[in-house]
């Protein structure tokens, strides 16, 4: 019997493939892909929030119930203490098609400034997914200040 996989939306520093690879996952195909009535947070890592206005940018591709495991439960909560939750989603792909999905989002976050380095753990993939600037800009706020 086939293993069953499903859509995942994924933001953050989960673009990030060498985030994938340390939470155990192997390279596969991804699709730039956005999600509308959103906006993203870092604080200290990232989330995202309702708002009808907003819009996330992230990838989207297939997971085994396995996998979303590895990357929610076992990689993301011991580095953050924080539990993500599913929530289905719809999301647009880079060439328009519609698809539904699964993201994950947090509730217990304690709000704080992200660790030296994380955002740009989240910048460089972006960039290189060629999100459009406003986005990689509100990225960037969310950098610690410097001391």
């Amino acid at each position: 019997m086939a293993v069953r996989k499903v859509q995942v939306f994924l933001y953050g520093s989960a673009i990030n493939l060498d985030v994938l690879a340390e939470a155990g996952l192997k390279k596969r195909a991804f699709a730039p892909a956005a999600l509308a009535g959103f906006d993203l947070i870092v604080q200290p890592v990232a989330n995202i929030l309702e708002n009808g206005d907003g819009v996330v940018f992230g990838i989207l591709a297939n997971f085994t119930h396995e996998e979303i495991a590895l990357l929610t439960s076992s990689h993301t909560q011991a580095l953050t203490g924080a539990s993500y939750n599913p929530e289905p989603v719809i999301v647009r792909t880079r060439g328009g098609k519609i698809v539904p999905a699964i993201t994950y989002l947090s509730v217990d976050l304690e709000p704080s400034f992200p660790k030296d380095g994380y955002i740009d753990r989240i910048l460089k993939p972006a960039k290189n997914y060629g999100f459009p600037r406003w986005y990689l800009e509100r990225i960037e706020a969310f950098r610690a200040p410097a001391e």
